[in-house]
């Protein structure tokens, strides 16, 4: 699939939806090896293999990137067998557009249960005692989580993708001469951060709330972060984070917005799966520092709610509905209703991806304890500097002394700092 005289192209914008900005150690290893089974996974069900190896994630100074080379190769090859299908197998529902449609239904079906399964593993976790048998017990089942769910998610996206390719079709050959207009309506909200849309809207109301009320701004400019990059929180991290009382915020419109937001958006960070990032409910003045560097920022366009531009899409689908034969009526209407159920998956799917990543932080800070005890961990935030399988090391007694695991610790250290200092590039090569 790809060329060896070409280089291979590695995009960090391309990576930014699912790891952006600094990782620790920690977090990679737990994201890269999940995305990299997921996605191979779900190309596969839409009949396309993977060069074996090449990998698709890197991480090169600290961010994730992706490899674009071979994705870019993929989905023209997903994309040049539904245009040759089109018209054929999708209409007598048989051939590979029939296994590919079967597979991405089956996903749809299952997804409900497979994030809410991922929600009754936090609040189990949350009730667990951090002996060595139930914090190895939580290590062996956060990977298989993320793959989980980030199998789920990656199949939402391609068929979402698919779904519009298909019906941007069909307007095409049905509606030669209607407007972009169409498809703006028919898309309406669709960015690629579906899974961020309703995030998005909140923080940017609660923002906009902050912003109209000058008292609250002016309090708010006193939390401005100061700019430091490093995803490894300063300070000694909680080894059971407990909700943290705020700066005082006085009683008002303001005060009751931020409480519901943190409530709604309790297992959230600046850096949501990154595993070091303090949860809003962990500790709630971080929120206000975020928003108060949201206010000396150029403010946004409003977006518009998820709800609003489901209405319209909605709106349009009928529209089109309505002026087509029969024929094509029976072919569209099922393709634009999956696409609205996609649409409304997405933000589930982040959900319960930014749970494992919360349950991931809530059980490293529990396995640190011991490591912190007797020398082996300088502080516990210091337990996102190792990878996964370092850490099943340390709780295991593999690594059992101080000087097995210190130099990593202050190496990894130096790294990220200098990473944090460096101005990424967006595309490498090579």
């Amino acid at each position: 699939m790809t060329s060896n005289a070409s280089p291979v192209v590695w995009s960090r914008a391309a990576a930014n939806d699912l790891a952006r900005g600094l990782l620790t150690p920690l977090t990679w290893s737990i994201l890269s090896r999940s995305a990299e089974r997921a996605v191979r996974s779900h190309y596969s069900a839409w009949g396309v293999t993977l060069p074996a190896g090449a990998p698709i994630w890197r991480r090169i100074e600290g961010r994730a990137y992706l490899n674009t080379t071979v994705l870019t190769a993929a989905d023209q090859a997903v994309a040049a067998g539904e245009a040759g299908t089109a018209s054929g197998w999708r209409l007598f529902s048989r051939g590979p557009d029939r296994r590919q449609n079967e597979a991405l239904r089956e996903q749809i079906e299952q997804a409900p249960a497979r994030f809410a399964a991922t929600q009754q593993w936090w609040e189990r976790v949350q009730t667990m005692q951090w002996r060595q048998a139930t914090v190895l017990q939580v290590m062996e089942e956060i990977e298989p989580h993320a793959e989980a769910v980030l199998t789920a998610r990656d199949y939402l996206t391609t068929g979402l993708g698919a779904g519009r390719r298909q019906i941007t079709r069909w307007v095409a050959e049905w509606q030669p001469d209607s407007s972009s207009n169409v498809l703006d309506d028919l898309f309406a909200g669709l960015d690629g951060r579906e899974g961020w849309a309703q995030y998005r809207y909140d923080l940017q109301w609660l923002t906009e709330a902050a912003r109209r009320d000058a008292a609250i701004a002016e309090l708010l400019a006193q939390t401005l972060p100061d700019g430091s990059q490093s995803p490894i929180p300063s300070g000694t991290v909680p080894s059971h984070p407990v909700t943290q009382s705020p700066i005082l915020l006085p009683d008002g419109a303001f005060r009751q917005a931020f409480d519901a937001f943190a409530t709604t958006y309790a297992r959230w960070a600046d850096q949501p799966l990154e595993a070091a990032s303090s949860r809003w409910a962990e500790a709630p003045q971080t929120l206000l520092a975020r928003l108060a560097l949201r206010l000396t920022e150029t403010p946004e366009t409003l977006l518009p709610s998820p709800q609003a531009a489901r209405q319209r899409r909605a709106t349009a689908g009928a529209r089109i509905a309505g002026a087509i034969d029969a024929r094509q009526r029976r072919q569209f209407e099922p393709a634009f209703s999956q696409l609205q159920q996609i649409v409304d998956l997405m933000p589930p799917s982040r959900e319960a991806l930014v749970t494992v990543m919360a349950v991931a932080r809530h059980w490293a800070l529990g396995a640190a304890l011991e490591a912190v005890n007797d020398g082996r961990l300088p502080a516990v935030e210091d337990v996102f500097l190792l990878e996964l399988e370092e850490l099943k090391q340390v709780m295991t007694g593999e690594w059992s002394s101080p000087e097995q695991v210190l130099p990593l610790v202050e190496r990894r250290r130096a790294e990220q700092a200098a990473w944090a200092g460096q101005e990424p590039a967006e595309v490498v090569e090579g």
